[in-house]
């Protein structure tokens, strides 16, 4: 071996370590293991992806979706609705919220769709939906179209279960470890149920390496991260290659993150990518310096085709096909989480192209927010400042707006010509570690269990996969330390905070998703292990047993 030739090897070799000490690669470094050569075996046709909203801190979805209905009475023994209010599930849930809210947080309580307050000057009605028998937060009223659209709906009630339970008897069950922990519940979601919140793996990379067996030969995963590293998206392809997420910028000319420095935007990228591509292109008789130069090739040809699939979307301007969905893209309001979905919907673009680059069939995104912990200034100023609200309703309004445009944007892309159907081959959901407690801790509301999750389709009256217009799961009564000992009347049972005892498990509402995606039932049990738990006659006590299929009907399979 030359000097030179060692010297140019060594520098290479002790280049990359540096590369990756500092990170300058991080955001593509552990994709390489996926970098495959043969096409997906058995891999299922068309186009389909899942979009992950994940609401980090545990979203208030009892302050989301609210009882409307205030004439159904159900009186409780020994319990008195709060003064003005009637036994009935709006009165009980007034109750329990502290009364209606009149500016200060210590009563969360929103007013009825329909209703009037006249000393509520802070929060509007509730948005009527199910003839009033439900309310929608005042601050996201483009929930409220897309569900009387038949584009979104509720699953109530659900969380992190190892078995149906009740509060009769509650420590005899068996339980998710670490209730009310963040990291834990989190955890859970993301791996999909059970009782082992330590799986190194998520439901959603086992899903895409089992649907697709074996990795893509362009070397782009099926999972795609716009919010970094997540477990969620971690899986295995039956041949035992690693499956770990593509992560993404939100950049619209260069979202495939490559080496810092070395993409010739300036002279001196120029000049570094070509020695770069020089020591690239030499031979090297190491087989672990080959096998890292191929690799690495690979990822900076994969990074160079997504940046220009993605940056030719919007070449040729107003005369480009893609020019009103360019224009409804960039209609997704502007925040962190409406950056990460105009991406997500760029990447469906061009990955559901046919004939073109990247020309995926399976996909699964995940996109996040934050600020859902809301134990203090839960609405610190309930009215909305030209528009825009503040505290949790303004959380709420920037998921529910760019949820909203979202969707628009794929109605778009759905006209572009070679796009016919896409607008039927994306569900939307939304995921959060827990919902919160009922009552106000005196300025928000603390950690809980069961919640309310969204699912965002096309209906399916217009082909598309959502049964919508309706609310799955159990919605429970809301009443502070709610318990029965007879057989399950439906209503739900929560402890002394209102922390419900979901009556829908995660793995049932997650199984349902990856049954679309064309999981068959049989090999549900591969992603899910502990889904068997909630299927009718499973459980010994069947007067605990309220649970009637292990997968929830709200998408057509």
């Amino acid at each position: 071996m030359s000097r030179i030739h060692f010297d140019k090897r060594r520098d290479f070799l002790k280049g990359a370590a540096c590369m990756a000490a500092s990170g300058a690669a991080s955001t593509f470094v552990p994709q390489l293991s996926m970098m495959g050569t043969a096409l997906a075996q058995g891999a299922p046709s068309g186009y389909k992806a899942l979009v992950c909203i994940y609401l980090s801190g545990g979203n208030d979805s009892w302050n989301l979706l609210i009882p409307g209905d205030n004439t159904t009475n159900i009186p409780v023994s020994g319990r008195t609705p709060l003064s003005g209010f009637s036994p009935t599930p709006y009165g009980w849930y007034a109750t329990s919220r502290g009364g209606l809210f009149q500016g200060t947080a210590d009563r969360l309580g929103i007013t009825r769709p329909g209703g009037t307050d006249p000393g509520n000057t802070f929060l509007p009605p509730a948005l009527g939906i199910l003839g009033n028998q439900y309310g929608l937060n005042p601050a996201v009223p483009e929930l409220q179209t897309l569900f009387n659209q038949g584009k979104l709906t509720f699953i109530a009630n659900v969380g992190p279960l190892v078995e149906p339970l009740r509060r009769q008897g509650f420590n005899s069950f068996r339980r998710p470890p670490q209730l009310y922990s963040h990291n834990d519940q989190t955890s859970l979601w993301m791996i999909g149920g059970g009782n082992n919140a330590s799986n190194p793996s998520g439901w959603g990379g086992r899903m895409a390496g089992q649907l697709l067996n074996t990795p893509p030969a362009n070397g782009l995963a099926p999972c795609i991260s716009i919010s970094g590293q997540t477990r969620f998206l971690v899986g295995e392809y039956p041949s035992g290659q690693n499956l770990f997420p593509y992560r993404m910028s939100t950049s619209a000319t260069s979202p495939s993150v490559t080496l810092n420095n070395y993409s010739g935007a300036t002279n001196a990228g120029d000049k570094r990518r070509e020695v770069l591509q020089g020591l690239l292109n030499e031979t090297y008789p190491q087989a672990f310096t080959g096998a890292y130069k191929d690799v690495l090739n690979r990822s900076l040809s994969l990074a160079t085709t997504v940046n220009q699939a993605i940056t030719g979307l919007s070449t040729g301007g107003a005369s480009s096909p893609y020019a009103a969905f360019n224009t409804a893209v960039a209609a997704i309001p502007n925040t962190g989480l409406g950056q990460q979905l105009r991406q997500v919907a760029r990447m469906i673009a061009v990955s559901r192209l046919s004939g073109g680059a990247i020309a995926a069939n399976r996909q699964v995104f995940y996109v996040s927010t934050g600020g859902y912990d809301t134990h203090g200034g839960q609405i610190p100023n309930a009215r909305p400042n030209n528009g825009v609200w503040n505290g949790h309703q303004g959380l709420l309004q920037q998921v529910a707006q760019a949820m909203l445009q979202f969707n628009l944007a794929l109605e778009a892309l759905n006209n572009v010509s070679g796009y016919s159907g896409v607008k039927n081959e994306v569900v939307t959901f939304t995921m959060s570690e827990f919902s919160r407690t009922i009552n106000s801790n005196g300025n928000g509301t603390d950690h809980a269990w069961g919640a309310v999750q969204m699912v965002m389709a096309a209906p399916s009256s217009q082909g598309g996969p959502l049964i919508g217009n309706q609310i799955y799961g159990r919605y429970p009564l809301q009443l502070l330390n709610r318990s029965y000992t007879g057989a399950p009347d439906l209503l739900g049972e929560c402890f002394n905070r209102g922390e419900f005892l979901p009556t829908t498990a995660v793995d049932q509402m997650s199984a349902t998703l990856a049954r679309w995606m064309g999981v068959s039932s049989a090999d549900l049990p591969l992603l899910f292990p502990n889904l068997g738990s909630f299927t009718n006659g499973a459980h010994p006590n069947a007067a605990v047993m309220a649970y009637n299929t292990q997968t929830l009907p709200f998408l057509a399979v």
